[in-house]
């Protein structure tokens, strides 16, 4: 009777040489060939860990099962048992597989026959030493890691990052020119108001890829940008944060409010329809009863600003106007104000010794966090009274980044100080987050009055200007 043999594949991290899936392939092969029996299926799992802390799927396996309980597969050939599991709880799951289909596991060393008391016993001591060898194996990454960290060396392996290439002779990175000019593009653009969208769109019209020459979309976009590598600093869970030896791309103030502005929860839609559609939500007020205006459509489709009383919501209900004219009124009279240079200049001289005392303020709260961390560590505090301190430091540091956020404006009106504004406004046409950006720096509020009839009333429109 011909013997159904299947092999099976697998290796934590994918790798140019050594024992990989392809020689381990052609190895059982050779067996197979040598027993005289026929391959029916080859299961590979590549780069793909068998412990219980791998949070991939071993689909290949899965699928082996699977046709092993179909009754497909008499043999299974691996070049080590450890190939197939490091988890005693899953060898058991397996065992008891194979013995109600009497399948045999043969390996290059080691063939178990799982009918017999001694063949049992021997795979699950073989199990039992797998799954320990697998934990000193985590131990040793991990201590490896921890030494890296603190001598500031970067990640290896993995898809090369965007902005750096790996330079394995000095343990280092190296800065890709022509990416980092792209990354310090993006980061000025998205701190000017422009959104992931807007810049997604323009790098793939202009065929620019990411490292493995995929177009960029508005995930791959904030999390690039959003890498502690690009400060030249490296993050672990236990040493923190700390500089690495390799060149920074971003200055490291720059990267915080980058990261800050990104993880403003009013710019994520949790894939709703954005809630700021409308260009002057969040500005425009009911001159009635003081509540913000909603942006939705009419019955008949047309958008409008209305004030809801409804449930939830504390409006009068007695203001309701087309929002078209009422952005043409705001944006005719936004733009005549900062038609003078003199008057965008002044406005966006930027605060740089309010930036550089917040900056350092920043600084000297997050070392008094390590300082705490450690002394909790020493028993010099108890758990509540750190927590206590450590909520105190934070809410500081989060405010002193709001702070820092809403003085960002000013770069918007900076990018824009030395160029016609019309010609700006008109470049940014349908880049709602620069536009709001724009109108945020100079405008405190839009209020809106009854007006009689329904012609459109431009002097209904109040404008409370910034300073």
């Amino acid at each position: 009777m011909t013997v159904r043999a299947a092999i099976y594949c697998r290796i934590s991290e994918d790798q140019a040489n050594g024992w990989d899936v392809a020689y381990q392939e052609q190895h059982c092969r050779r067996l197979a060939e040598a027993m005289g029996w026929d391959v029916v299926g080859v299961y590979i799992d590549n780069d793909i860990g068998a412990t219980v802390r791998s949070r991939k799927r071993r689909k290949d396996y899965e699928r082996l099962c699977s046709d092993i309980a179909a009754g497909d597969i008499d043999t299974v050939l691996v070049t080590e048992l450890s190939r197939l599991h490091r988890r005693p709880l899953e060898w058991h799951q397996f065992r008891e597989l194979a013995k109600s289909h009497g399948l045999k596991i043969k390996s290059l060393t080691d063939s178990i026959d799982l009918a017999t008391a001694e063949g049992v016993f021997a795979a699950n001591l073989r199990a039992d030493i797998d799954e320990e060898e697998a934990e000193q194996i985590r131990r040793r990454v991990q201590r490896r890691s921890l030494s890296e960290a603190r001598e500031g060396r970067p990640h290896s392996g993995g898809t090369r990052a965007f902005g750096y290439k790996w330079i394995p002779e000095q343990r280092t990175l190296e800065i890709v020119p022509h990416e980092a000019e792209l990354i310090r593009e993006a980061a000025r653009r998205l701190l000017q108001g422009e959104s992931l969208g807007a810049v997604c769109m323009d790098w793939n019209r202009r065929g620019i890829t990411t490292t493995t020459g995929k177009v960029w979309g508005t995930t791959q976009l904030r999390q690039m940008v959003m890498r502690v590598t690009l400060t030249g600093y490296r993050s672990h869970p236990v040493a923190g944060q700390v500089r690495g030896n390799w060149p920074a791309i971003l200055p490291k103030g720059d990267w915080e409010q980058l990261c800050f502005l990104l993880n403003d929860p009013t710019r994520r839609n949790h894939g709703r329809v954005n809630v700021r559609s409308y260009l002057l939500t969040g500005f425009v007020y009911c001159a009635l009863c003081g509540q913000p205006l909603r942006g939705g459509p009419n019955g008949r489709s047309q958008r409008n600003y209305y004030c809801r009383m409804s449930v939830g919501f504390s409006g009068c209900g007695r203001i309701r106007r087309l929002a078209d004219p009422v952005d043409k009124e705001v944006i005719d009279r936004l733009l005549y104000c900062l038609d003078s240079p003199e008057v965008r200049a002044a406005l966006a001289a930027p605060d740089d010794e309010a930036d550089v005392n917040d900056h350092a303020e920043i600084e000297q709260a997050r070392d008094r966090l390590v300082q705490l961390a450690d002394d909790y560590a020493d028993g010099t505090f108890t758990k509540a009274e750190y927590l206590r301190q450590k909520s105190r430091f934070q809410d500081r540091i989060d405010a002193l980044m709001r702070k820092l956020a809403q003085r960002q404006s000013s770069y918007t009106l900076a990018a824009v100080s030395n160029e016609p504004i019309m010609e700006a406004w008109q470049e940014h046409s349908g880049q709602l987050d620069w536009q709001r950006a724009l109108i945020g720096a100079v405008i405190a509020k839009v209020i809106i009055r009854p007006q009689r009839g329904r012609k459109f009333d431009p002097n209904t429109i109040e404008i409370v200007w910034k300073g």
